[in-house]
Protein backbone atom coordinates (compact mmCIF):
# COMPACT_ATOMS: atom_id res chain seq x y z
CA UNK A 1 0.00 0.00 0.00
CA UNK A 2 2.94 2.60 0.69
CA UNK A 3 3.86 2.48 -2.85
CA UNK A 4 0.15 3.39 -3.76
CA UNK A 5 0.16 5.81 -1.23
CA UNK A 6 3.45 7.48 -2.65
CA UNK A 7 1.85 7.13 -6.50
CA UNK A 8 -1.26 9.11 -5.49
CA UNK A 9 0.48 11.81 -3.56
CA UNK A 10 2.71 12.52 -6.72
CA UNK A 11 -0.31 13.35 -8.12
CA UNK A 12 -1.42 15.53 -5.49
CA UNK A 13 -1.79 19.80 -5.60
CA UNK A 14 -2.39 19.60 -1.92
CA UNK A 15 0.76 17.73 -0.93
CA UNK A 16 4.47 17.44 -1.34
CA UNK A 17 6.07 13.95 -1.10
CA UNK A 18 8.86 14.73 0.94
CA UNK A 19 10.59 11.41 2.08
CA UNK A 20 10.06 7.39 2.00
CA UNK A 21 10.93 5.20 4.44
CA UNK A 22 11.00 1.39 4.24
CA UNK A 23 13.78 -1.08 5.37
CA UNK A 24 13.81 -2.72 1.60
CA UNK A 25 15.96 -0.56 -0.73
CA UNK A 26 14.19 -2.48 -3.13
CA UNK A 27 10.83 -1.26 -2.39
CA UNK A 28 11.81 2.35 -1.77
CA UNK A 29 12.57 2.14 -5.41
CA UNK A 30 10.41 0.57 -6.81
CA UNK A 31 7.78 2.83 -4.62
CA UNK A 32 9.36 6.10 -5.62
CA UNK A 33 9.71 5.06 -9.37
CA UNK A 34 11.88 7.62 -10.17
CA UNK A 35 10.56 10.52 -8.15
CA UNK A 36 12.73 12.27 -6.17
CA UNK A 37 12.68 12.26 -2.53
CA UNK A 38 14.48 11.33 1.01
CA UNK A 39 15.23 7.92 1.45
CA UNK A 40 15.14 6.51 4.88
CA UNK A 41 16.21 2.74 5.66
CA UNK A 42 14.63 3.32 9.32
CA UNK A 43 11.12 5.06 9.92
CA UNK A 44 12.53 6.43 13.21
CA UNK A 45 15.53 8.93 11.16
CA UNK A 46 12.48 9.74 9.06
CA UNK A 47 10.26 11.23 12.11
CA UNK A 48 13.64 12.73 13.41
CA UNK A 49 13.27 14.88 10.36
CA UNK A 50 10.36 15.96 11.15
CA UNK A 51 10.96 19.91 10.75
CA UNK A 52 10.76 19.05 7.20
CA UNK A 53 7.25 17.39 7.17
CA UNK A 54 3.72 18.37 8.20
CA UNK A 55 2.04 14.90 8.12
CA UNK A 56 2.96 11.20 7.61
CA UNK A 57 1.10 8.23 5.59
CA UNK A 58 1.55 4.73 7.84
CA UNK A 59 0.96 1.37 5.70
CA UNK A 60 3.59 -0.85 7.34
CA UNK A 61 2.38 -3.96 9.05
CA UNK A 62 -0.74 -3.54 11.19
CA UNK A 63 0.94 -4.84 14.75
CA UNK A 64 3.50 -1.73 13.95
CA UNK A 65 1.06 1.05 13.59
CA UNK A 66 0.60 2.03 17.17
CA UNK A 67 4.74 2.40 17.48
CA UNK A 68 4.99 4.66 14.39
CA UNK A 69 1.54 6.73 14.85
CA UNK A 70 2.35 7.36 18.78
CA UNK A 71 5.78 8.57 17.79
CA UNK A 72 5.05 10.77 14.54
CA UNK A 73 2.01 12.68 16.73
CA UNK A 74 4.78 13.02 20.06
CA UNK A 75 7.19 14.74 17.30
CA UNK A 76 4.38 17.30 16.47
CA UNK A 77 2.95 15.58 12.95
CA UNK A 78 -0.40 15.06 11.57
CA UNK A 79 -1.19 10.99 10.82
CA UNK A 80 -3.12 9.02 8.25
CA UNK A 81 -2.73 5.32 8.81
CA UNK A 82 -4.10 2.45 7.13
CA UNK A 83 -7.08 0.26 8.13
CA UNK A 84 -7.17 -1.63 10.32
CA UNK A 85 -5.85 1.82 13.11
CA UNK A 86 -3.96 -1.57 14.83
CA UNK A 87 -4.51 -4.96 15.76
CA UNK A 88 -5.41 -4.77 19.51
CA UNK A 89 -7.57 -2.36 21.16
CA UNK A 90 -5.03 -1.10 23.49
CA UNK A 91 -3.13 0.16 20.88
CA UNK A 92 -5.88 1.75 19.03
CA UNK A 93 -7.10 3.64 22.23
CA UNK A 94 -3.65 4.78 23.25
CA UNK A 95 -3.12 6.37 19.29
CA UNK A 96 -6.59 7.93 19.98
CA UNK A 97 -5.03 9.40 23.23
CA UNK A 98 -2.12 10.46 21.49
CA UNK A 99 -3.58 12.31 19.02
CA UNK A 100 -5.90 13.91 21.22
CA UNK A 101 -3.03 15.19 23.79
CA UNK A 102 -1.01 16.38 20.89
CA UNK A 103 -3.63 18.29 19.32
CA UNK A 104 -2.72 16.28 15.94
CA UNK A 105 -5.18 14.85 13.04
CA UNK A 106 -4.98 10.85 13.26
CA UNK A 107 -7.09 9.56 9.91
CA UNK A 108 -7.90 5.93 9.52
CA UNK A 109 -7.71 4.78 6.00
CA UNK A 110 -11.06 3.08 5.30
CA UNK A 111 -10.81 3.88 1.72
CA UNK A 112 -14.37 2.13 0.86
CA UNK A 113 -15.56 5.45 1.95
CA UNK A 114 -14.15 7.06 -0.54
CA UNK A 115 -15.74 4.74 -3.51
CA UNK A 116 -18.44 6.59 -4.91
CA UNK A 117 -20.82 3.70 -4.87
CA UNK A 118 -20.40 4.22 -0.48
CA UNK A 119 -21.38 7.50 -0.78
CA UNK A 120 -24.42 7.05 -2.76
CA UNK A 121 -25.83 3.87 -0.61
CA UNK A 122 -25.29 6.19 2.40
CA UNK A 123 -27.27 9.19 0.45
CA UNK A 124 -29.70 6.66 -0.65
CA UNK A 125 -30.27 5.03 2.98
CA UNK A 126 -30.50 8.56 4.66
CA UNK A 127 -33.05 9.75 2.11
CA UNK A 128 -34.94 7.04 3.26
CA UNK A 129 -35.56 5.02 -0.24
CA UNK A 130 -35.55 1.52 1.21
CA UNK A 131 -37.17 2.84 4.03
CA UNK A 132 -36.65 0.26 6.76
CA UNK A 133 -33.54 -1.45 6.54
CA UNK A 134 -33.96 -5.31 6.78
CA UNK A 135 -30.39 -6.57 6.28
CA UNK A 136 -27.30 -6.20 5.00
CA UNK A 137 -25.03 -8.34 3.05
CA UNK A 138 -21.48 -7.88 2.06
CA UNK A 139 -18.88 -10.06 0.22
CA UNK A 140 -15.57 -9.74 0.14
CA UNK A 141 -13.75 -12.80 -1.12
CA UNK A 142 -10.70 -13.62 -3.90
CA UNK A 143 -7.49 -15.36 -4.13
CA UNK A 144 -5.35 -16.24 -0.85
CA UNK A 145 -2.90 -13.10 -1.19
CA UNK A 146 1.07 -13.75 -0.21
CA UNK A 147 1.96 -10.70 1.14
CA UNK A 148 -0.07 -10.76 3.69
CA UNK A 149 1.21 -12.83 6.75
CA UNK A 150 0.26 -11.29 9.91
CA UNK A 151 -3.29 -10.79 10.10
CA UNK A 152 -6.19 -13.11 9.12
CA UNK A 153 -8.94 -12.30 7.40
CA UNK A 154 -10.85 -11.23 9.93
CA UNK A 155 -8.81 -8.00 10.65
CA UNK A 156 -7.69 -7.33 6.85
CA UNK A 157 -11.05 -8.07 5.05
CA UNK A 158 -14.00 -7.59 7.57
CA UNK A 159 -12.96 -4.57 8.81
CA UNK A 160 -13.42 -2.91 5.57
CA UNK A 161 -17.59 -4.11 5.47
CA UNK A 162 -17.86 -3.66 9.25
CA UNK A 163 -16.96 -0.03 9.12
CA UNK A 164 -19.20 -0.18 6.05
CA UNK A 165 -22.46 -1.35 7.20
CA UNK A 166 -21.53 0.58 10.32
CA UNK A 167 -21.30 4.11 8.02
CA UNK A 168 -24.10 3.59 5.30
CA UNK A 169 -27.16 2.16 7.89
CA UNK A 170 -25.49 5.33 10.28
CA UNK A 171 -25.66 2.96 13.32
CA UNK A 172 -23.38 0.56 15.29
CA UNK A 173 -23.27 -3.26 15.68
CA UNK A 174 -24.53 -4.45 19.13
CA UNK A 175 -23.63 -8.27 18.76
CA UNK A 176 -21.97 -10.15 16.59
CA UNK A 177 -22.07 -14.70 15.22
CA UNK A 178 -18.88 -15.87 13.45
CA UNK A 179 -17.61 -18.83 12.24
CA UNK A 180 -15.30 -20.30 9.93
CA UNK A 181 -11.61 -21.02 10.07
CA UNK A 182 -8.29 -21.47 8.58
CA UNK A 183 -7.44 -24.30 5.56
CA UNK A 184 -4.81 -22.66 3.59
CA UNK A 185 -2.90 -19.85 5.30
CA UNK A 186 -0.39 -20.79 6.66
CA UNK A 187 -1.46 -19.46 10.55
CA UNK A 188 -4.42 -17.32 10.02
CA UNK A 189 -7.98 -17.25 9.53
CA UNK A 190 -8.43 -17.44 5.51
CA UNK A 191 -12.86 -17.61 5.66
CA UNK A 192 -15.35 -16.36 7.79
CA UNK A 193 -19.18 -16.04 7.57
CA UNK A 194 -20.53 -13.51 10.10
CA UNK A 195 -23.79 -11.96 11.19
CA UNK A 196 -24.32 -9.23 12.89
CA UNK A 197 -26.70 -7.07 14.59
CA UNK A 198 -27.40 -3.55 14.66
CA UNK A 199 -28.94 -1.26 16.68
CA UNK A 200 -28.93 -2.63 20.28
CA UNK A 201 -31.30 -3.51 22.50
CA UNK A 202 -34.93 -1.99 21.45
CA UNK A 203 -33.87 -0.88 18.34
CA UNK A 204 -33.94 -0.99 14.86
CA UNK A 205 -32.53 -4.71 14.88
CA UNK A 206 -30.88 -4.20 11.03
CA UNK A 207 -29.16 -7.92 10.31
CA UNK A 208 -25.91 -7.75 8.33
CA UNK A 209 -24.41 -10.43 6.71
CA UNK A 210 -20.77 -10.99 5.98
CA UNK A 211 -19.10 -13.16 3.68
CA UNK A 212 -15.01 -13.18 3.68
CA UNK A 213 -12.40 -15.18 2.41
CA UNK A 214 -9.04 -15.60 0.84
CA UNK A 215 -10.45 -18.99 -0.99
CA UNK A 216 -12.11 -17.99 -4.15
CA UNK A 217 -10.96 -17.90 -7.56
CA UNK A 218 -11.97 -14.76 -8.16
CA UNK A 219 -12.11 -11.58 -6.45
CA UNK A 220 -15.90 -9.87 -5.71
CA UNK A 221 -16.47 -6.85 -3.46
CA UNK A 222 -20.27 -6.47 -3.45
CA UNK A 223 -22.47 -5.21 -0.52
CA UNK A 224 -26.73 -5.45 -1.04
CA UNK A 225 -29.31 -4.07 1.31
CA UNK A 226 -32.89 -4.87 1.32
CA UNK A 227 -35.47 -2.98 2.74
CA UNK A 228 -39.36 -2.69 2.91
CA UNK A 229 -39.01 -0.91 -0.31
CA UNK A 230 -37.01 -3.22 -2.25
CA UNK A 231 -33.15 -3.81 -2.33
CA UNK A 232 -29.91 -1.59 -2.96
CA UNK A 233 -26.75 -3.33 -4.58
CA UNK A 234 -23.47 -1.87 -5.36
CA UNK A 235 -20.22 -3.04 -6.69
CA UNK A 236 -17.01 -2.00 -5.20
CA UNK A 237 -15.13 -2.94 -7.96
CA UNK A 238 -17.09 -1.45 -10.92
CA UNK A 239 -18.72 1.74 -8.60
CA UNK A 240 -22.06 0.77 -9.63
CA UNK A 241 -25.15 1.01 -7.64
CA UNK A 242 -28.45 -0.86 -8.03
CA UNK A 243 -31.89 0.08 -6.91
CA UNK A 244 -35.02 -2.83 -7.73
CA UNK A 245 -38.13 -1.44 -5.99
CA UNK A 246 -40.24 -3.83 -4.10
CA UNK A 247 -43.79 -5.01 -6.02
CA UNK A 248 -45.42 -3.93 -2.68
CA UNK A 249 -43.83 -0.70 -2.06
CA UNK A 250 -45.70 2.44 -2.94
CA UNK A 251 -44.38 4.10 -6.26
CA UNK A 252 -41.82 6.74 -5.85
CA UNK A 253 -40.48 8.08 -9.31
CA UNK A 254 -43.70 7.94 -11.74
CA UNK A 255 -40.75 7.17 -14.14
CA UNK A 256 -40.57 3.28 -12.53
CA UNK A 257 -43.72 2.41 -13.88
CA UNK A 258 -43.37 2.23 -17.42
CA UNK A 259 -40.15 -0.21 -16.05
CA UNK A 260 -42.30 -2.42 -14.12
CA UNK A 261 -42.66 -6.08 -15.01
CA UNK A 262 -45.65 -8.30 -13.80
CA UNK A 263 -44.46 -10.02 -10.66
CA UNK A 264 -41.06 -7.87 -10.66
CA UNK A 265 -40.11 -4.59 -8.78
CA UNK A 266 -38.68 -1.62 -11.33
CA UNK A 267 -34.70 -1.79 -11.73
CA UNK A 268 -33.01 1.13 -11.75
CA UNK A 269 -28.81 1.66 -12.53
CA UNK A 270 -27.29 4.94 -10.95
CA UNK A 271 -24.63 6.57 -13.19
CA UNK A 272 -22.26 7.55 -11.41
CA UNK A 273 -18.80 9.30 -11.33
CA UNK A 274 -15.82 6.98 -11.27
CA UNK A 275 -13.26 7.77 -8.72
CA UNK A 276 -9.26 6.50 -7.51
CA UNK A 277 -11.12 5.42 -4.08
CA UNK A 278 -7.17 6.07 -2.49
CA UNK A 279 -6.46 9.70 -4.47
CA UNK A 280 -9.84 11.01 -2.91
CA UNK A 281 -8.86 9.89 0.35
CA UNK A 282 -5.37 11.62 0.74
CA UNK A 283 -6.69 14.24 -0.70
CA UNK A 284 -9.12 14.42 2.24
CA UNK A 285 -6.57 14.02 4.37
CA UNK A 286 -4.88 16.99 3.38
CA UNK A 287 -7.39 19.13 3.26
CA UNK A 288 -8.55 18.17 6.86
CA UNK A 289 -4.81 19.36 7.82
CA UNK A 290 -4.40 22.44 5.47
CA UNK A 291 -8.03 23.69 6.75
CA UNK A 292 -8.31 22.56 10.34
CA UNK A 293 -10.94 20.64 9.68
CA UNK A 294 -12.27 16.95 11.61
CA UNK A 295 -10.42 14.02 9.60
CA UNK A 296 -13.30 12.49 7.60
CA UNK A 297 -12.43 9.32 8.72
CA UNK A 298 -11.75 9.83 13.13
CA UNK A 299 -9.87 7.40 15.13
CA UNK A 300 -12.23 6.78 16.70
CA UNK A 301 -13.72 5.74 13.62
CA UNK A 302 -11.23 3.19 13.68
CA UNK A 303 -11.51 1.86 16.89
CA UNK A 304 -15.20 0.83 16.29
CA UNK A 305 -14.16 -0.97 13.41
CA UNK A 306 -11.06 -2.83 15.36
CA UNK A 307 -13.84 -3.31 17.84
CA UNK A 308 -15.50 -5.46 15.30
CA UNK A 309 -12.92 -7.20 13.80
CA UNK A 310 -12.16 -8.69 17.08
CA UNK A 311 -15.11 -9.34 18.04
CA UNK A 312 -15.82 -11.32 14.79
CA UNK A 313 -12.64 -13.65 15.36
CA UNK A 314 -13.67 -14.18 19.02
CA UNK A 315 -17.02 -15.02 18.09
CA UNK A 316 -15.49 -17.30 15.09
CA UNK A 317 -12.97 -19.27 17.98
CA UNK A 318 -15.46 -19.81 19.81
CA UNK A 319 -18.63 -20.48 18.26
CA UNK A 320 -21.02 -18.03 20.20
CA UNK A 321 -22.47 -14.74 20.16
CA UNK A 322 -20.48 -11.94 21.27
CA UNK A 323 -21.94 -8.80 22.77
CA UNK A 324 -19.36 -5.55 21.37
CA UNK A 325 -18.28 -2.60 24.28
CA UNK A 326 -19.42 0.36 24.04
CA UNK A 327 -16.79 2.53 23.40
CA UNK A 328 -17.64 6.24 24.34
CA UNK A 329 -16.40 8.72 21.84
CA UNK A 330 -13.30 10.99 23.25
CA UNK A 331 -14.09 14.18 24.72
CA UNK A 332 -11.54 17.00 23.59
CA UNK A 333 -9.05 17.97 26.56
CA UNK A 334 -10.16 20.62 28.52
CA UNK A 335 -7.70 23.44 28.58
CA UNK A 336 -8.23 25.66 32.10
CA UNK A 337 -6.57 28.94 31.84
Amino acid sequence: MGSFHVRNYAQLDCAELIAVADPDPEARARALAGAQALEFSDWRDLIEDAEELDAISIACPSEHHADVAIEALAAGLHVLVEKPIATTLPDALRMRGAAIEADRKLMVGHVERFNPAVAKLRELVADGRLGAVYRAHTTRVGPLPVRIQDTGVAIDLATHDLDVMQYVLDSSIHEIYADGGRFQHSSQEDLLTCLARFGGEGGGQTLGLLDVNWLTPEKKREIALIGENGLLRASYITQDVWFVESTTAPLQWDGLSVLRGDGEGAAVRFSLAKAEPLRAELEAFCRCVLDDTPEPISAHDGVKALAAALAVRESAAVRRPVGLLDIPAPRPLEVFA
